[in-house]
């Protein structure tokens, strides 16, 4: 007798492997994220504080044979570092409490070189202290830099420092129960003080004993996040994305390899296939030029320039680790708050109403109806996420706004909690024609925001693609924002003329001087004569709507006409011969090669006439290009033949992560018809020099 089955044990058969196929969550694909390192990607936004020694000597890296006395702040206000922090939008402060002069901003037991040393407070102060205190009460979570590198310390490069430099991480991380960040940057050995030695020391591989401190540090603050690429840790790390430009990579992979931390290009957009969960944090300066303290001659970042920054880290998977140079009376300078405060309140007008949250959505793909379907994405919960079945590589996710909408930016958030997969993604609007592409990328990760002109549809598809084995999204929101005008670009000729460039519906206003009064704007027509330099300070208006952007403000040095080569010393490479450096062009440049050994390389200018100088500034190379100049001397002359002793010598610090223009002032005014930039010794010691321009200022 034959026997059948029942029709309903095939129905719930397949309902079974439905359920184990599609009801369990996706497995995680590659490695995945700490606890820790979720809670950092969620604070966004935070600070590091820049303030000591340097503030005081206008230098970024001091030698450490500074006298501390010169530490002796007006009105040091912690409490109003961490407020502005908290009103722009900041998480977290991470405090510079030790930077390579060895200064510390608290009072160590391990050396005598503290705020202890000071007149402040009649040597009884304790920055440190006080910021922990300020960030408790305003909410804020604290981290601490401390640097490897001491300038000042004797025993550094030998054993005793590294006692004393573990010692120092025991102190800093009793002031605070939540530390959420200790930085490390690669500044390593060289010159330095050194207790009166004046040499250079040098430090071999493991010196540092880094396990060590990582091991003290998860001791104490368990919750703590490890900044820069420390030797053999893996575990809660998030890596420097090798620029201080301020910029995550379009491409950014939070997956990294740790033997490749010395590929700049790697550090930007990580490895597809790496082994560990090791996210960029993207750091630059309040100021621009760069400068990551105090220092008149730079000026806060235009508006424009700033929102670019949010879109360009936080908008491309990374952290925003903004510099904050505080002023010499101990407190953020006004200049710095007004942008910090602009920049907050445009992006929150950028980013302020959702046009997707409540629109109706619907997926070519659903891993199952109820606990991973598309309508995860539009809840603005990073817990929730929208996923496909197992071996659907490509889905798309359609958004049906029922009317025509204008928007421009889109918003993405991967659920990193298991993994980062996507590494394709598309945007397209419905028209008559049928859905066309309006802008795409590549990975996304815990953030991505894109930025394109204004489109109106009444429908938009968003279509993901992963090697994975299935696809997640946990966010998707979209907007529509208000213009933002750019700021005029000004250049300069040979003749001292200067230009200033904008969009053709946007008029411009300048004024000469650091007079920001609105009084002295007046309207750009022709190019605006300055032979002996200045500074001009403007900003573009819409005829129409009447907007006007923000101010940018730059300096210019004296015009080169009539300079001429008085002579060089390191053969020329091909074209790029000495008259390069000063023919008011930077895409032009000077360069000896690598067959001359850099033995104090020069290059000598006759001015055609006398001249007081008050200063003068070097452009080096792009990032990565060897040559420039690390150590320098530069000289003036009435005769071209009598150099005397050098008007200014030092070191342009933190040029190899930061090659912008190096701004020299001198303590007076130098009369000279004749100059000399010597090179002493360039990064890495490359054996050649490289100069883009060099500008002369007058008085």
């Amino acid at each position: 007798m034959k026997k059948y089955l029942k029709p309903g044990f095939f129905l719930v058969s397949l309902l079974f492997l439905e359920a184990c196929n599609n009801v369990n969550p996706p497995a995680a694909y590659g490695p995945v994220p700490t606890k820790n390192q979720i809670a950092w990607h969620e604070m966004e936004y935070f600070g590091l504080v820049c303030y000591g020694l340097n503030t005081y000597t206008r230098q970024e890296w001091g030698y450490g044979d500074v006298d501390p006395k010169v530490f002796d702040p007006e009105n040091l206000d912690t409490d109003q570092w961490a407020r502005i922090a908290k009103e722009s939008g900041m998480k977290g402060l991470i405090l510079v409490a030790k930077h390579h002069d060895g200064f510390c901003l608290w009072p160590s037991k391990t050396t005598d070189y503290t705020v202890a040393a000071t007149p402040w407070k009649d040597g009884k102060g304790d920055v440190l202290g006080d910021l922990a205190k300020s960030c408790k009460k305003y909410g804020l979570k604290l981290g601490v830099y401390i640097s490897p590198w001491d300038r000042n310390h004797a025993e550094y490069g030998r054993p005793g420092y590294v006692k004393d430099y573990h010692e120092q991480w025991r102190e800093v991380l009793e002031y605070s129960d939540d530390i959420f960040e200790v930085w490390f940057d690669g500044a390593n050995g060289g010159t330095g003080y050194y207790g009166g030695a004046r040499e250079s020391r040098k430090i071999e591989k493991g010196y540092y004993q880094f396990p060590e401190i990582f091991k003290l540090i998860k001791e104490k603050q368990p919750r703590a996040i490890f900044f820069g690429y420390v030797e053999d840790i893996t575990q809660d790390v998030v890596r420097w994305g090798g620029t201080e430009e301020g910029t995550g990579s379009e491409t950014n992979w939070c997956r990294f390899d740790d033997p490749t931390a010395g590929d700049l290009e790697i550090m930007k957009t990580g490895l597809k296939n790496g082994k560990y969960w090791m996210p960029v944090e993207g750091n630059t300066t309040i100021l621009s030029p760069k400068k990551w303290y105090y220092n008149e001659s730079s000026q806060p970042r235009t508006l424009k320039n700033f929102v670019d920054l949010y879109y360009t880290t936080i908008g491309q998977n990374a952290t925003f680790n903004l510099g904050l140079s505080i002023g010499p009376s101990g407190k953020i300078p006004e200049r710095d708050i007004k942008s910090m405060l602009a920049q907050k309140r445009q992006i929150d007008k950028e980013l302020a109403d959702n046009l997707a949250k409540n629109v109706k959505i619907t997926s070519d793909n659903e891993r199952n109806k109820s606990t991973f379907n598309a309508k995860n994405v539009l809840d603005e919960s990073t817990k929730t996420y929208w996923a496909t079945k197992d071996g659907v590589q490509k889905a798309s996710l359609i958004l049906d706004f029922e009317e025509e909408t204008i928007f421009n930016r889109l918003l993405l958030q991967e659920y990193i909690q298991l993994g980062q997969r996507v590494h394709k993604f598309t945007l397209e609007t419905e028209t008559d024609q049928g859905w066309k592409e309006v802008a795409h990328g590549t990975t996304i990760g815990y953030k991505r925001i894109l930025r394109f002109d204004n489109v109106t549809s009444k429908k938009a598809r968003v279509t993901l693609e992963t090697d994975a084995p299935c696809l997640t999204l946990a966010n998707l929101e979209i907007y529509n924002a208000p213009p933002l005008l750019a700021e005029p670009e000004m250049t300069a000729d040979i003749d001292g003329n200067i230009v200033l460039q904008a969009t053709d519906e946007l008029s411009i206003y300048y004024a000469l001087g650091d007079d920001s009064s609105g009084s002295n704007y007046k309207e750009y027509t022709s190019p605006i004569h300055l032979p002996h330099g200045g500074t001009i300070r403007a900003y573009t208006k819409h005829a129409q709507s009447g907007h006007t952007s923000g101010i940018v403000s730059q300096e210019f040095g004296m015009a080169k006409k009539g300079w001429k080569i008085h002579g060089a010393q390191g053969k020329s490479a091909n074209i790029n011969q000495p008259s390069n450096a000063i023919d008011a062009n930077v895409d032009s440049f000077w360069e000896t090669t690598g067959e001359v050994e850099n033995s104090n390389h020069y290059i000598a200018i006759n001015l055609g006439k006398q001249t007081g100088i008050t200063g003068f500034s070097y452009i080096p190379p792009d990032l990565g290009v060897a040559g420039a100049i690390f150590e320098y001397e530069f000289y003036a002359s009435k005769d071209g033949k009598h150099w005397g002793e050098p008007i200014s010598k030092g070191e342009f610090s933190n040029i190899e992560n930061n090659p912008i223009a190096q701004r020299i002032t001198f303590k007076q005014v130098v009369q000279a018809k004749y100059v000399k930039l010597v090179s002493v010794s360039t990064i890495k010691n490359h054996n050649k020099t490289v100069i883009k321009e060099i500008e002369l200022f007058a008085n």
